[in-house]
């Protein structure tokens, strides 16, 4: 095994990238060292999108992340658009939404239009493919129970809901993430550029 790659103190997503680019190397056996837990999520969804098993060891504030190969890899991180079970359908689109309230007028009001929004999103026939949240829309995941709801079930009707790891640490409310799936900027800027439009919240 290689000498471990210190990725402790980058931003994200250079430890993302870093191991990524230790795969398309092909090396099939090394360690990331990182010292934030949006990292560990965002190397353990990479390491299981490439068919690498992956161990996490804990030393102090040191996250040790291992790779190794453990078979196929998934041929895209992007599947196609799915049928859900009531008839509805995941669209080619992603709604962005980077603040916990829609519009500009009082955080009240603003927080019970987002809701819905969210709401009515859910009931619709043509469901994005992908939510994503950034900076204070992170929050909506974390503490509002109606969204928190809302966000479960369009994951079960097949909707990707995922969430700016950064955003989480920078608040310090990544331990407290109730749904959704913590997703890095190389991650969200791939999401961004496979959608045929994006609506922004």
């Amino acid at each position: 095994m290689s000498t471990p790659i210190d990725a402790k103190g980058k931003a994200c997503p250079i430890p993302f990238m870093l191991a990524k680019a230790q795969i398309d190397a092909g090396e099939t056996d090394f360690i990331v060292e990182v010292d934030n837990k949006a990292a560990v999520e965002n190397l353990k969804r990479l390491a299981k999108s490439q068919a690498f098993s992956t161990s996490v060891e804990i030393d102090d504030s040191t996250f040790r992340v291992a790779f190794l190969r453990s078979g196929e890899k998934q041929k895209s991180d992007n599947p196609a658009p799915q049928p859900v079970s009531n008839g509805q359908t995941t669209a080619n689109y992603v709604v962005f939404i980077g603040d916990d309230t829609m519009g500009t007028g009082t955080h009240e009001l603003g927080r019970n239009l987002v809701r819905m929004f969210l709401y009515t999103l859910d009931q619709g026939e043509d469901l994005p493919s992908t939510v994503l949240l950034m900076n204070n829309g992170v929050k909506l995941a974390v503490d509002d129970e109606q969204c928190i709801g809302t966000f479960k079930s369009l994951q079960q009707k097949g909707v990707d809901v995922m969430v700016c790891g950064t955003c989480l640490n920078y608040y310090h409310i990544f331990d407290k993430l109730q749904t959704g799936t913590v997703g890095n900027m190389y991650e969200i800027t791939q999401r961004f550029l496979a959608a045929g439009k994006v609506i922004t919240v």
